[in-house]
């Protein structure tokens, strides 16, 4: 309606009107005849009439229908493009005056004679004191744990485990646990053994040594150990069969198996010898990391325990040698510093250097019929042009055969492509050769260019891998030659010069290259503790000077080094730029 009558009168909707539940209250404006103007009091009266209730209605629920889609990952790239990185804090906000909610009585002029009389003096001390710092280069403080000795601290074992050797040791990245794979390094052909993994948190005040805290049981053994650069609980190991595993140490399971590797004619036939984290990309993630290994059937893989539990390898390298005759791989390692870069030690003694192509933009899905999935697209994306279109008509030639829609990177291995197509052989370099199978290749965790080797040629090679012929060789002493063969060596942690090494008859020697060209400075006391025959050796990563040691008995024992083998020398790394950079002048102490 569009007006309402009240007692007479007529009022539009607009008009004011207050309403209650018991009725309506309110006031009408009378309209009178002509244009006089009534009196504003008589314009308004009161009047009552009966309420109105309005029922609510309640609305339909909405309706609603839940439909699942398989959508593909988005791929995102980080990239830091002229960043610059600030920090703020604010110093002596308060004046002392608003502290003391007084106002000071300065005299300006005293304090311009008191500036006057101490300002030159101020200005010479700091120009003598310029001339004085070279007299504390040589200042050394004197530690409280200024200790010279050689000792070992701790040994653990495994009871009940008969003929069984050290396969591996490894520390996590905190340096409380320490991991132990044990095994048969002279195996051969078929394996039927079955050898157990072990760990000990060995700064624990109710470690038992014959009794470790966790221990995983495989089915073969395990070669190579390496626990995840920034969560201390994740393990992964590479077995004698070419399995890769990863653990969650922390988890309580009885079995902690978190993924596990396949055995396929495009993964690993031979045991994996190296196993290594590597970061993803730059974006410092902790947990962009994937996993490289290395094995006997000439195959780098890279995995990403992230996207497929180890399904299939995210990328791969197949290592071929000259007349592209593959090289079986026995050691490996990427520079912590430049994580493209890696170095490979082969049986053939070659020293390989290679670099692995960054992350880039995808090159997005191939034209065709099918529906090329992100995971498929991710293996082509590391090919060239030519190689990618060879490639991918294998594959779209399978899928017709097939009837498969989809191609997915378990539809790419499915197809069976050449292994040198789908693991094209990297960039690589030939440094200086051993003369027997390389089994230890690691990069100095100090500098991005220098490689420690050895081999069971007795021969321990220092490089700078941008050039192809060894900044210096060394011969541990052994008192046959056919007993100098090298089993392990391994940086220190603590100090850039420090590495130690391990011969397989016996003995574990310690080098400082700032006492010593080509002599060792130590050798550890193996002699009344247990086996000599050291198959594995690692430095501790947190706690300084410790390293861990496993025998051809199955025992592991952590030896302490002496002070001056633990604390960093001031000079140190700038006499490493020089060894590298000119061993002439590096090593002219």
């Amino acid at each position: 309606f569009g007006s309402s009558y009240f007692g007479g009168g007529v009022v539009p909707l607009g008009s004011l009107f207050c309403a209650s539940l018991g009725g309506v209250r309110g006031v009408t404006m009378r309209k009178e005849p002509g244009n006089v103007r009534p009196d504003p009091i008589e314009r308004f009266r009161d009047a009552s009439i009966d309420g109105i209730n309005l029922m609510p209605v309640m609305p339909e629920a909405p309706k609603q229908k839940g439909i699942r889609l398989q959508t593909d990952k988005l791929s995102l790239v980080n990239r830091r493009l002229q960043s610059l990185e600030s920090a703020e804090m604010e110093v002596q906000t308060a004046s002392p005056s608003e502290l003391a909610n007084v106002t000071p009585d300065v005299d300006e002029q005293q304090l311009s004679d008191f500036l006057a009389r101490v300002v030159p003096v101020m200005e010479e001390e700091l120009q003598l004191a310029v001339h004085s710092i070279p007299a504390f280069e040589a200042y050394e403080p004197m530690w409280d744990d200024m200790d010279e000795t050689c000792e070992m601290t701790q040994q653990v074992w495994k009871e009940g485990l008969m003929d069984l050797q050290v396969a591996c040791v490894a520390w996590n990245t905190t340096g409380a646990m320490l991991a132990c794979a044990y095994g048969r390094l002279d195996t051969l052909g078929w394996c039927e053994l079955t050898a157990p993994v072990c760990l000990w948190n060995v700064f624990r005040p109710q470690l038992v040594p014959g009794d470790p805290d966790i221990t995983i049981n495989i089915q073969g053994f395990v070669m190579c150990l390496a626990f995840h650069p920034t969560q201390p609980a994740t393990l992964a190991g590479g077995t004698y069969n070419g399995e890769l595993l990863i653990w969650n140490t922390a988890s309580g399971d009885l079995d902690p198996l978190v993924a596990s590797s396949s055995i396929d004619d495009y993964f690993h036939r031979e045991a994996i010898q190296a196993v290594e984290w590597i970061p993803a990309d730059l974006s410092g993630s902790v947990d962009a990391y994937l996993v490289a290994t290395v094995s006997g059937d000439g195959k780098v893989l890279i995995w990403d325990a992230r996207e497929n539990d180890l399904s299939y390898p995210s990328r791969g390298f197949m290592l071929l040698g000259s007349k592209r005759r593959v090289l079986g791989g026995c050691s490996l390692s990427f520079s912590p510093l430049d994580p493209w870069l890696f170095v490979v030690g082969c049986e053939t003694g070659t020293v390989m250097r290679a670099f692995r192509p960054p992350p880039g933009a995808s090159m997005g899905r191939p034209a065709s019929n099918f529906a090329w999935k992100s995971s498929a697209v991710a293996l082509l994306d590391q090919l060239g042009l030519d190689a990618r279109t060879k490639l991918q008509t294998h594959i779209e030639k399978f899928c017709v055969q097939e009837g498969i829609k989809e191609v997915t990177a378990d539809v790419v291995f499915r197809s069976k492509p050449d292994p040198e197509r789908i693991f094209p052989p990297p960039k690589t370099t030939d440094l200086e050769p051993h003369a027997g199978p390389v089994v230890v290749a690691t990069f100095s965790p100090f500098h991005r260019k220098l490689l420690l080797t050895g081999s069971t040629d007795g021969a321990v090679k220092l490089y700078d891998v941008l050039q192809q012929k060894a900044l210096q060789s060394l011969f541990p002493p052994t008192k046959h030659i056919s007993t100098c063969s090298i089993s392990a060596a391994s940086w220190s942690a603590a100090r850039p010069c420090v590495f130690a090494v391990a011969m397989e008859m016996g003995g574990v020697f310690i080098y400082d290259l700032l006492q010593s060209r080509q002599d060792p400075v130590l050798e550890l006391p193996l002699t009344g503790s247990g086996s000599q025959r050291v198959t594995s050796i690692s430095f501790n990563p947190r706690q300084r000077g410790l390293v861990a040691v496993g025998d051809d008995n199955g025992r592991v024992r952590v030896f302490r080094l002496p002070f001056n083998l633990s604390m960093q020398k001031k000079e140190e790394m700038a006499f490493i730029a020089r060894f590298v950079s000119s061993p002439g002048s590096g090593m002219s102490r």
